[in-house]
């Protein structure tokens, strides 16, 4: 019976953040529902709810509705703290991983969602009050989330470092020639007497050991790159949408892209810390005409097929060799991957 009751409990929670959270956002945006809140990686934003009741013998009805109201504030908050430990940051860790690991980023992140704002509260007719509460996972939460060794170093200016030439040695100082030693007199040779010489004996030749011929050996055939499937209108690219629809793919605060040798394109090695805490490193779509229409990319951006997921939770991608290619020219000739203009469809 028990059991029973906190299963309604929990599906009447839900219900009510669900329905709280619809009206506040698109049926567009890519969202992950756990059971203590909602994460939309399409904005960038957590929401979570709670509910709280009036006290039962209230001295009047204003104290009890702002009783009521608090209460269901600190449970939104509660539910919101849980709902951030579950963010996932790479395909490796989640939040609550790093919040284990240090006391500071504990500290930190328990401030944060303290701060929470309020979005809507809702009044009941028994006197209850509900809330939804929101905070961004940019900016200061990803700062307190994200190492300091993250991101490239270096001047701005390329997306792909480039590393610099070495300079070239300096010439020696000229010296003066030292001067040429007179040659010595050779001693006079003595003369060779005539004697014939010894017939030499040839050396015995070792026996050739003839080898048995090696079975051949069949080679593996090479792993074919798959074909490219940049669509792009040409000039430079504003952006980048990443197609990764049918892939299993999950979100992620710090995603990679990698190509079929396993080297990274795009993230930590691009982007520079302070962009990526900004900006987020990557936004998340549900249709690829939405991504490529999304103010994130603006108006000229390149789309690419993903090929597979990859990492532990699935929060990589890998594209075509020849893709990868594409991608490095093109982020070479403009700066949307340094400013994380990029977003992943899944």
């Amino acid at each position: 019976m028990i059991k029973r009751s906190f299963l309604i409990s929990l599906f009447l929670l839900l219900s009510a953040t669900t329905a709280l959270y619809a009206q506040t956002v698109s049926l567009a945006d890519a969202v992950d529902t756990t059971k203590s809140g909602v994460i939309n990686w399409t904005i960038g934003e957590v929401y979570a709810t709670g509910i709280g009741a009036p006290p039962s013998n209230p001295s009047n009805m204003a104290q009890a509705r702002a009783m009521a109201e608090r209460a269901a504030y600190v449970v939104a908050l509660r539910n919101l703290l849980e709902t951030v430990k579950g963010v996932r940051v790479d395909s490796e860790s989640v939040v609550e991983n790093f919040m284990v690991k240090s006391d500071l980023i504990r500290t930190k992140v328990d401030g944060i969602v303290k701060g929470a704002r309020v979005v809507k509260t809702q009044y009941m007719s028994d006197g209850s009050v509900e809330v939804l509460v929101a905070m961004s996972i940019r900016g200061a939460f990803l700062n307190a989330i994200v190492p300091d060794t993250f991101g490239r170093t270096g001047t701005v200016g390329s997306s792909f470092p480039i590393k610099p030439s070495l300079p070239a040695p300096a010439p020696a100082p000229a010296s003066e020639p030292a001067p040429k030693p007179a040659k010595p007199t050779p001693p006079p040779v003595p003369p060779v007497p005539d004697l014939k010489p010894e017939p030499v004996k040839p050396a015995p030749q070792p026996e050739k050991k003839v080898e048995p011929k090696k079975p051949d050996v069949p080679q593996p055939a090479p792993v074919a790159s798959a074909p490219p499937t940049v669509a792009f209108k040409g000039g430079v690219a504003t952006g980048l949408v990443i197609d990764g629809t049918g892939l299993g793919l999950r979100p992620a605060l710090l995603p990679r892209i990698i190509d079929q040798q396993g080297q990274e394109v795009y993230v930590g090695q691009v982007v520079t810390r302070t962009n990526a805490v900004e900006q987020g490193v990557a936004g998340y779509a549900k249709d690829v005409n939405a991504a490529a229409n999304n103010f994130r990319v603006t108006d000229n951006p390149a789309v690419i097929k993903g090929l597979r997921a990859t990492g532990n939770t699935k929060t990589d991608v890998v594209i075509a060799q020849a893709d990868a290619q594409t991608l490095r020219e093109m982020g070479n000739k403009g700066d949307f991957l340094q400013y994380c203009r990029v977003i992943i469809v899944y």
